[in-house]
């Protein structure tokens, strides 16, 4: 018998990557799943949780979140981005190229990687595509790849050249890795804050027409079937990129898909009132836009929902709509808003955990994100319908910058495991 083993039984086991929502549990050993199923061995642990029917499923794995470069005293450090991931349900999250951090370049990649990977939660890291991301000159991603990057990336600009992008391509196919860039035409989408509609028109705002992502869609997936690259459309926020994604995957190439939470569980309705909260990049879509996008993560369309989780100063974001810097605080609050559509009817829970489990592990070969004999034991156990009241005054980190303040949720994470171990344990 192992001297670290524990038993989980009597759960809700919800299982994506096979399929399974029905009763089940684990036996853990050594941070290892050994044992699933109604018939666990509880004589073979050291310890017995009893989940009185509540979920069991894979910790979540997040392929998109931020941390500010600078340890600023009222900023957000590894450390609060890693608790407020563990409380979130993330097992696994990547740090993915912004702005403020552009991840490119080469010197002490692989020692920050190195560094890391020492904080509970499993951190991996992206790599920024071009020098300094809008740039026409190619970052040194071979060598970061070597020193741990997963995939290569953009932040919230588009790629405009051309020949950038083929060459991208080109290059990234030779790593096997992904090229993950926003989907929006640079002509159409520099300079604006909102989608171009009545609302946008009446506030005066300027705004990017949803065509923009379909163009950057048609045009990405014919270099990429003329590079032979693996192309991930990060952050797809429209049904015409959706239309633009269904007609390039007829084509035989690898074609990956993200969507943010926020535009699966929240419209421009929503950012109304001009707070800059729901000031986003993408911004908010329409609800039918969102709708859509729903409907194609149960159709299997979407391989992974992303948390954009961006930690913002009070400065930059306590500016008017239109001035205030993009993004949302979201680890803590991704898995309450994914449930709640759940609760709403809109989507069933195994579809919702499948883009925050299975999808993304397996975008990235990850063994995480699934719950069988022999892979890691990171699970979260959840009370679906423990309603609760979003308050950045209790998030981990000293931000708040977060669109669904003071929004009623029902179900959360009671507890938190990476490798066996308990990362994060809610305490009523």
């Amino acid at each position: 018998m192992s001297e670290t083993s524990l038993a989980i039984v009597n759960a809700r086991l919800v299982d994506p990557a096979s399929g399974h929502d029905g009763p089940g549990g684990v036996l853990i050993e050594d941070g290892v799943i050994v044992q699933t199923g109604t018939e666990i061995d509880v004589d073979a642990a050291d310890e017995v949780v009893d989940a009185q029917g509540r979920i069991l499923a894979p910790a979540l794995v997040d392929l998109r979140c931020a941390k500010e470069p600078a340890l600023t005293p009222d900023g957000e450090t590894l450390d609060t981005l890693t608790a407020g991931a563990a409380a979130g349900g993330f097992g696994t999250i990547v740090l993915a190229p912004n702005d403020r951090a552009p991840l490119d370049k080469a010197d002490g990649f692989a020692g920050m990687n190195r560094g890391l990977a020492h904080k509970g939660v499993n951190v991996l890291s992206a790599c920024g595509a071009t020098q300094g991301l809008a740039g026409q000159q190619m970052a040194e991603i071979g060598l970061m790849v070597r020193g741990g990057a997963v995939y290569a990336g953009q932040g919230d600009r588009p790629i405009a050249d051309t020949r950038t992008m083929r060459r991208l391509l080109a290059y990234t196919s030779q790593f096997d890795i992904w090229l993950s860039v926003r989907p929006a035409d640079a002509d159409l989408s520099d300079g604006t804050v909102a989608l171009e509609s009545d609302w946008s028109a009446r506030m005066g705002l300027p705004a990017e027409p949803a065509i923009s992502e379909r163009i950057a869609i048609e045009r990405d997936a014919a270099l990429a079937e003329l590079s032979g690259g693996k192309l991930m459309i990060d952050r797809l926020s429209t049904a015409y990129g959706l239309e633009a994604l269904r007609h390039a995957r007829t084509r035989d190439q690898e074609i990956a898909a993200t969507v943010a939470v926020a535009h699966l569980t929240l419209n421009e309705v929503d950012g109304g009132g001009l707070d800059s909260a729901f000031r986003m990049d993408p911004p908010l879509r329409s609800e039918a836009d969102r709708r859509a996008l729903v409907q194609a993560v149960i159709d299997g369309e979407i391989d992974a929902v992303v948390t954009d989780h961006r930690p913002t100063p009070f400065d930059d974001k306590g500016e008017p709509f239109a001035l205030a810097i993009a993004g949302t605080m979201s680890l803590e609050t991704a898995l309450g808003a994914m449930l709640g559509l759940v609760h709403d009817g809109q989507i069933e829970l195994i579809d919702a955990l499948r883009v925050m489990t299975s999808g993304p592990a397996d975008l990235l070969g990850l063994p995480q994100g699934r719950i069988a004999a022999g892979a890691p034991a990171d699970l979260i156990l959840i009370d679906g319908d423990r309603p609760w009241v979003c308050d950045p005054e209790d998030f981990r980190s000293a931000r708040g910058n977060c669109a669904w303040a003071g929004r009623r949720f029902q179900g959360r994470v009671l507890q938190t495991l990476v490798g066996g171990v308990t990362i994060y344990n809610h305490k009523a």
